[in-house]
């Protein structure tokens, strides 16, 4: 799964609401167990106290779907009292410098989706704190899936527009593990570091690899007709690794020998991460030597981004074209794929769908994107530089250029946001009733925090009691809680929330008169700006 994968909210009408979740898959396939992953997810959700859930593990041990699946659980429960729920996957990763990009894709449209009622600022730290506080509003459930190791030490990043985006990203996790009324469930390769302060509001999960009869019954599930002890212990010979169990089952159910897959070198080597999975690999990529299925899954492979049908067929057709020759140079023509170029559109989606039996490719709901894990884009890379060293290495340029080139050919993207088009209640309250409770429990978790001197958490706080006063029209509260918030997040010593505060209690001085005073904490925000901020809430 790349990019948004559902949505949900809660005041859309019903036909519409239907509509926006549609892109998720009612079931997750070849999903076995798992109840005690299940079971800690709901508890955190339930749990009013808990506002983040980091599941981490190695590639390949079923994080996905095991998302997949509790989302399926949540959708068939009418979301258990979720307002909103934004579920996002990130693309793997081969190039850090990719990184400050794919981190602005995602602030990008979750703001689109979020505020698009807004007019979005430019900045990435006030676009960051403008998207996590209209997630603070309501109880939003925040999935964000193959989540990427980022910077959380100022000391380590430059004044650079990338570096800041990337560093963006940990202002934006700091302020939902500070405050946050839902739920954000964050899923890595790696454990997030996390600091004392937000212990009590963090869970922190490991996802474990299969025991041997959940392997043997993912085997089962796949196709693969053996005795129960021959599966066993072939869940055991390769770790329990979901990818690889997965991968394995998919071959013998399709035709692949036992004699193969028991000639591999199997020793539990679990410490090296995607070793087994390369074995299984190998038997594959030798049992689809010379079939165009190899061909073009070396092809997508070669892709930076999932990639639709069309544009893949789109690609191959383009070698014919003149301009392609020209645009190329001659020891970087794509000769080897040219038996993929002669395969007719019919021809092309059975290969096409042959891969995705074989459970080689996954294709994206809600476009039909096709993308591969990153531990089979890995190996397959490495044996495309090896078989063809004529092939570029990424092909994502080439295939933009024949898309802007030949774009006729591709249909235009219509899509629009779920949810674009419904209106915006004021803080997410249907009723006045509603906006009051809400500000009596903001209030106390405010004293909370302050007894407690949790400085960070406390500002935030006081910034949203703040704008719950404005919209009840008690305008002095809201200056009595703005300079609270300021107060609190000069002693937290936090840029980014001094910053916010400071703007926040700066219009409340202009609407009351205090002109000078307002003209004082401007100039003095703006000094703030161009320093690099100095948050370190999440470093070790």
């Amino acid at each position: 799964m790349i990019g948004v994968f559902v949505t949900f909210w809660r005041h859309q009408q019903a036909q519409q609401a239907q509509h926006t979740v549609a892109n998720l898959p009612t079931s997750a396939q070849g999903f076995v167990a798992r109840e005690r992953e299940l079971l800690a997810l709901d508890q955190a959700w339930h749990d009013e106290d808990t506002g983040f859930f980091l599941l981490n593990a190695l590639g390949g041990t079923g994080k996905t779907s095991l998302l997949q699946a509790w989302l399926s659980r949540l959708e068939a429960a009418d979301w258990r009292g979720a307002d909103k729920v934004y579920a996002w996957s990130f693309p793997d990763v081969t190039d850090v410098a990719d990184v400050p990009a794919l981190v602005d894709e995602f602030i990008g449209h979750a703001l689109q989706w979020f505020g698009s009622h807004l007019t979005l600022p430019t900045h990435p730290l006030e676009r960051v704190n403008l998207l996590a506080k209209l997630i603070q509003r309501e109880r939003t459930l925040v999935v964000l899936d193959n989540f990427s190791t980022v910077s959380f030490d100022a000391d380590e990043i430059s004044g650079e527009l990338p570096a800041l985006q990337t560093h963006a990203l940990g202002v934006f996790i700091n302020l939902l593990a500070a405050y946050n009324p839902g739920l954000c469930v964050i899923a890595s390769r790696q454990p997030l570091p996390s600091c004392e302060l937000f212990q009590l509001h963090l869970t922190q999960y490991t996802l474990p690899d299969f025991s041997d009869d959940e392997g043997a019954e993912l085997l089962r599930q796949r196709g693969v007709l053996l005795v129960p002890a021959t599966l066993r212990k072939l869940s055991h010979d390769f770790c329990g690794h979901a990818l690889t169990l997965n991968l394995l089952g998919s071959h013998l159910a399709n035709g692949g020998r036992i004699e193969e897959v028991n000639s591999i070198l199997a020793w539990r080597d679990k410490e090296r991460e995607g070793l087994q999975t390369r074995r299984v690999l190998a038997l594959i990529e030798q049992w689809l030597w010379k079939t165009p299925e190899l061909l073009l899954l070396y092809l997508i492979t070669l892709l930076d981004r999932p990639v639709t049908q069309k544009e893949l067929f789109l690609l191959l057709q383009s070698q014919r074209q003149p301009w392609f020759q020209r645009w190329l140079k001659p020891d970087e023509t794509l000769q080897a794929l040219a038996p993929l170029s002669k395969l007719s559109i019919r021809e092309f989606s059975r290969v096409q769908r042959r891969l995705y039996h074989l459970q080689l490719i996954t294709a994206a709901p809600d476009t039909g994107a096709l993308d591969v894990h990153s531990l089979l884009r890995t190996y397959f890379r490495e044996r495309v530089r090896a078989r063809f060293p004529g092939i570029p290495e990424r092909l994502q340029s080439l295939l933009e250029k024949c898309t802007q080139t030949l774009a006729t050919v591709l249909p235009p993207d219509t899509a629009t946001l779920p949810g674009s088009q419904i209106k915006y209640l004021a803080l997410g309250h249907s009723d006045l009733q509603a906006a009051v409770t809400a500000t009596r429990s903001l209030g106390v978790k405010l004293e909370k925090s302050a007894v407690q001197k949790h400085w960070y958490r406390a500002s935030i706080i006081a910034n949203h009691l703040c704008e719950h006063h404005l919209i009840l029209g008690n305008l002095s509260a809201a200056m009595y809680c703005a300079r609270r918030g300021v107060a609190y997040a000069e002693l937290s010593h936090d840029q980014p929330s001094m910053a916010q505060n400071m703007k926040l209690l700066t219009r409340l001085l202009r609407l009351t008169g205090g002109v000078r005073e307002a003209a004082f904490l401007l100039q003095r925000a703006r000094h703030m700006a161009g320093i690099q901020p100095t948050v370190k809430r999440l470093s070790a």
